[in-house]
This record gives structure tokens, C-alpha cells and sequence, in this order.
């Protein structure tokens, strides 16, 4: 099988089912993970959390939010953090 997505793809990631604590929201896919068989799997980092994850990717679907958008919120994060 063939990864769909690719890397640096913004995607929107599904909340998980019971039993979990990972979050519904916007991502972007760091990396598209091998394998030989079993679900394509990808590691993504949320744009709301700190930490990166491994999902498989039909816990994904496209997103119509651009990249550019979390440019600017990093650069005015980034700005604020300077001006201390």
C-alpha cells in the first residue's frame, strides 16, 4: 500500500476512540512510516499539542486550513517570547 498523504500535509486528525486521550484537531504529518503489512501509519504533530504522534491514516482526512496560518502564529509566538 501506498502512503496518501504526504509529508508536511495538513491534515485534520479524528479524536479517538475510548480509552484515549488524543485530541480531534489540525496536524501536520512529520513523517509517512514504513510497513510491510497492516494499516499505513504516519507520525504527525498536532498544532495544538507539543508532542508528535503515530496514527494510521484512516484516522485522517484533508484539511482546508493552509500552512501559512500557522506560520503567522508561530512568528508572533516567537516575537513575544523575544520581547522579554
Amino acid at each position: 500500500m501506498l502512503h496518501r498523504y504526504k509529508v508536511g500535509q495538513i491534515l485534520e486528525l479524528r479524536s479517538a476512540p475510548r480509552h484515549s486521550n488524543r485530541p480531534a484537531g489540525t496536524c501536520e504529518v512529520i513523517n509517512c512510516l514504513p510497513h510491510e503489512s497492516g494499516p499505513v501509519l504516519y507520525r504527525v504533530k498536532s498544532w495544538n499539542e507539543r508532542i508528535e504522534r503515530v496514527v494510521e491514516e484512516v484516522d485522517l482526512t484533508p484539511s482546508e486550513t493552509s500552512k501559512s496560518a500557522s506560520s503567522e502564529t508561530e512568528r508572533v509566538f516567537d516575537i513575544a517570547i523575544s520581547k522579554k
